[in-house]
């Protein structure tokens, strides 16, 4: 439910709410800082880092939500042998080469799904 806090402490200017999560999570969000980079050619891109960071947050509270457990071995097994196999495709393709975070986003739900649905990961 931190989706709907998040958006209630936003209406409600709660900045000391704001920096305690800062605090809490920032192993958290130094990696989100250190993906960005590795995306934007080591260079800083607020855009990037939102979208990772809501991105992510957003879908597994909505998985939570569902009762949907997708932090397992096979799955992240799976995952991240094939993730980099299509990001290394996709670096090769000249039109996809400045959209590697959307790539791996779309990726990521498409196998979400072949695994739920098929493999019945819940």
């Amino acid at each position: 439910m931190l989706t709907l806090e998040f958006i209630s402490r936003i209406a409600s200017l709660d900045l000391q709410w704001f920096v305690q999560l800062f605090l809490d999570n920032l192993v958290l969000a130094f990696i989100f800082l250190v993906i960005t980079f590795i995306f934007n050619e080591m260079k800083f891109s607020p855009k990037i880092f939102v979208v990772l960071s809501v991105g992510l947050i957003v879908a597994e509270e909505f998985l939570a939500e569902m009762g949907i457990i997708w932090l397992v071995g096979g799955f992240l097994f799976v995952y991240y042998i094939s993730e980099f196999v299509v990001l290394t495709f996709a670096e090769s393709i000249p039109k996809l080469k400045n959209r590697l975070p959307l790539v791996e986003t779309i990726f990521f739900f498409s196998l979400l799904a072949v695994y739920f649905v098929f493999l019945g990961g819940g």
